[in-house]
């Protein structure tokens, strides 16, 4: 089964289902058994909640106990924070062997950016979304801020990208399409975004040490 802690609420509904989706996927193609994976299991806290680390990494371990694998979450602004749960949970797994491997799960610049990714998933996703300021030529270039084609001189974030495309309800929009966009995204798409595949490479290390692959 997989865990997940996630940065903030906001994250949890697109990159728990992402999760699940991947595993499904590189499971099905690679191992050379049949393996069912669960759904992913979400963390009551977050990386970057109140307590700090040590109470993010205590309850990062009790989760870890119901899990194969625990993907640490932070956006890249926190990326040390999520390297130093991940770390601190592989060195009480070396004492602890039945515990979840921990794996770092990255995004640049945001969560948002890997959902922008797939214009065609988005279309699909959203009736009615307006892709005319869609800004990104590549899906590699969500990793950077960019220029809206409606305003040339300011460049701008992936949540501000949202906002021009769905509107002041982006983030509640978002929520609700969660589910939707992640079985709509073509992960090969995906896998053109760096931190993605930076991800996924992490992940079939980690199943590879797992015995999964």
């Amino acid at each position: 089964m997989p865990g997940l802690i996630a940065e903030g609420n906001s994250d949890e509904p697109y990159l728990g289902k992402l999760i699940k989706r991947q595993l499904d996927v590189l499971l099905l193609a690679k191992s050379p058994r049949s393996v069912a994976v669960a759904d992913c299991e979400i963390a009551p806290v977050h990386t970057t909640g109140s307590g700090g680390v040590t109470a993010v990494i205590e309850a990062a371990w009790d989760l870890a106990q119901d899990c194969d694998l625990l993907f640490v979450h932070c956006d890249e602004d926190e990326r040390d924070k999520a390297g130093k749960i991940a770390e601190e949970l592989a060195q009480r797994r070396r004492a602890v062997r039945r515990a979840a491997l921990p794996v770092p799960l990255i995004p640049v610049l945001m969560t948002e950016s890997w959902m922008l990714a797939d214009r065609k998933a988005l279309e699909s996703v959203v009736p009615g979304v307006e892709l005319a300021d869609y800004p990104y030529a590549k899906p590699a270039a969500v990793e950077k801020k960019v220029a809206l084609p409606s305003d040339k001189k300011t460049k701008v974030g992936p949540k501000q990208v949202w906002k021009a495309l769905l509107g002041p309800d982006a983030h509640e929009t978002l929520t609700d399409a969660a589910e939707l966009l992640v079985r709509r995204t073509d992960l090969g798409v995906l896998a053109q975004v760096p931190s993605y595949r930076e991800w996924l490479k992490g992940t079939e290390a980690a199943l590879g040490g797992l015995g999964y692959l």
